[in-house]
């Protein structure tokens, strides 16, 4: 089965319009042609967020993640992502370097709105609906 990471800003633009891709990529799961899979990381950064603070956001948001496979940071990830990085000049945010390696390691295309996030790092793919 084909796997999709989904990253943070499409989660985001979810909750705050109630459409965009993530209805598609959830419509894609359903019929069982893809898994979707987010960070650890993105959870953190979805709980970072205001809206999160809002009870029902907050709720939406926790049954929102409770509908994906959250794949942990864990060391076996951290040492993949320090490996994928070392001697790099890229500039990348932490958090964008630890989702793109994530996607990497799953084998996962990548559903983003900021491809340019992820430019520098080889061998990435990215999901186009």
């Amino acid at each position: 089965m084909k796997k999709i990471l989904v990253d943070t800003d499409i989660i985001i633009d979810f909750l705050r319009t109630n459409g965009g891709l993530f209805l598609t990529l959830l419509e894609l799961q359903e019929q069982g042609d893809f898994t979707l899979y987010i960070s650890s990381i993105t959870v953190m950064e979805l709980f970072v967020g205001t809206s999160s603070q809002k009870p029902d956001q907050f709720k939406q948001l926790k049954e929102l993640i409770s509908s994906l496979r959250v794949v942990p940071f864990d060391a076996k990830l951290a040492q993949f992502t320090g490996e994928l990085k070392r001697g790099k000049k890229w500039m990348i945010l932490t958090s964008d370097l630890i989702i793109a390696a994530t996607s990497l390691w799953l084998k996962a295309q990548l559903a983003t709105k900021n491809k340019k996030h992820f430019a520098a790092i080889p061998g990435l793919k990215f999901f186009t609906p």
